[in-house]
C-alpha cells in the first residue's frame, strides 16, 4: 500500500516546514583599536556551530588615516583573520561594506563559525583611529 496523492502533500508540505533556517543577525559597534581582533571581537552568540552567510560593515565615520581591516573566524579573540574580509579600505570614505561584493582576495561569502570560535575584525594595515559603526552578522544555525 503506497502513499494516496492527499497524503503525499501534506507529508511535503511537513518537509519543507521542518527544512526552513531561521536567519539571525547579530549587530556590534566598531572600535577604533589597532590590535588584533581590536575593531571587533565577537564571541560566537549561539554556543554551537553557525554558518555566517553575511558580514556588512557599516562605516559612519571613515579612520583618519589610511586603514584596511580583515574580517573573519578565529581561535580566539585576538586574532587577525582574513577569511571573510580580506583588505577593506575604510579610510576613503564612509560606507556599506559586506563579504559579498568586497570581500578581497582572501575574502569567502560564507563560513562556518564553530561554537567556541570568534569573529574578528582587526585593523590589517594603517592606523583606525577615528573609525566608527557597526558591524552585522547574519547567520543559521548549522
Amino acid at each position: 500500500m503506497g502513499i494516496f496523492p492527499h497524503q503525499y502533500k501534506k507529508q511535503k508540505r511537513a518537509s519543507i516546514r521542518n527544512a526552513r533556517q531561521e536567519v539571525r543577525m547579530y549587530k556590534v559597534a566598531l572600535a577604533a583599536l589597532d590590535t588584533a581582533g581590536g575593531v571587533a571581537s565577537i564571541a560566537n552568540p549561539e554556543g554551537v556551530e553557525v554558518l555566517v552567510t553575511r558580514v556588512v560593515i557599516d562605516v559612519t565615520t571613515a579612520a583618519t588615516a589610511a586603514c584596511t581591516v580583515d574580517a573573519g573566524i578565529a581561535a580566539n579573540g585576538t586574532t587577525l583573520s582574513d577569511i571573510l574580509i580580506d583588505g577593506l579600505d575604510v579610510n576613503t570614505a564612509a560606507g556599506t561594506f559586506d563579504n559579498i561584493t568586497e570581500k578581497g582576495t582572501n575574502g569567502k561569502s560564507r563560513q562556518s563559525w564553530g561554537a567556541s570560535q570568534f569573529l574578528t575584525i582587526s585593523k590589517a594595515s594603517g592606523a583606525a583611529a577615528g573609525l566608527a559603526g557597526s558591524v552585522y552578522i547574519e547567520y543559521v544555525i548549522a
